[in-house]
């Protein structure tokens, strides 16, 4: 991410601030005005034009999403006038707002939870995670597929959430996109997401007592996600951010093959 992004990314809380009435149809006004931006790559060169001036960008935002409603017409015109680093950066500053106006709405429900579910559904199953990550298959028909797979199972927020990811994956493989929406997720509700992998899945009260643990040590909230994975054979995996504590059998094995060359 570039310094200008950087800097940019503080318009993001601008922009919500600026809207508190903004809902979960919002978001997904939000995020198809992030799909519409980036089928026209003249629009986007242009949102992204450091040389034009803010209430240029601004305005063009303005005209070529006034079907949409004005809270989404509103935070896209204002991270318009924001100075980006790339074409890419504004698209994800976009999504982002879309995500944190579907959190803020969802109330009391867990979306973080409910992301964190669909993932470990996902990456269980490799023909799912390829029909949804993979080339064949189009936008609608991987909606659709998302939309089975939540059936009653999860709050419309997070519903709308992913329904985006899939229709936009930019490039990304599905765990990632997912993994992408849980950072934001958690940073909507003021945490850092913490990333726990292990062979089993740990107890709820167990995994609680890691959370406080780790919140004391990093002296902030977490959001924990917890990913099952068989290949670590035992022990945990935690990643926060750039820090990675890593105690499974697998890494012991590794290290130990290593010291017997």
């Amino acid at each position: 991410m570039g310094s200008a992004t950087s800097q940019a990314r503080a318009g993001i809380d601008e922009a919500l601030l600026a809207q508190p009435q903004a809902g979960l149809d919002d978001a997904r006004e939000l995020f198809r005005a992030s799909r519409a931006i980036e089928r026209s790559p003249q629009v986007l060169a242009s949102l992204a034009d450091a040389v034009s001036t803010p209430d240029s960008r601004a305005a063009l935002a303005q005209r070529v999403l006034g079907q949409l409603g004005a809270p989404a017409v509103s935070i896209v015109a204002h991270l318009a006038r924001q100075r980006w680093s790339s074409a890419a950066d504004i698209l994800a500053a976009i999504d982002s707002a879309g995500i944190r106006v579907a959190v803020r709405a969802a109330g009391e429900a867990d979306v973080a939870g409910e992301i964190a579910s669909f993932q470990r559904i996902v990456a269980s199953d490799a023909e799912l995670e390829l029909a949804l990550g993979g080339l064949r298959g189009s936008a609608d028909d991987k909606a659709r597929l998302v939309e089975r797979l939540l059936a009653g199972r999860s709050s419309e927020a997070t519903a709308v959430i992913l329904d985006h990811l899939v229709r936009a994956p930019r490039g990304r493989r599905i765990g990632q996109l997912v993994r992408g929406a849980a950072t934001e997720v958690a940073s909507a509700a003021g945490r850092s997401l913490a990333t726990v992998t292990t062979a089993r899945e740990i107890p709820a009260a167990q995994l609680d007592r890691l959370r406080v643990g780790l919140e004391s040590q990093y002296g902030r909230s977490l959001q924990l996600q917890q990913i099952v994975d068989p290949a670590v054979l035992g022990g945990l995996r935690v990643s926060i951010g750039d820090d990675i504590i890593d105690g499974t059998v697998r890494s012991k094995f590794t290290d130990l093959r290593l010291q017997l060359g």
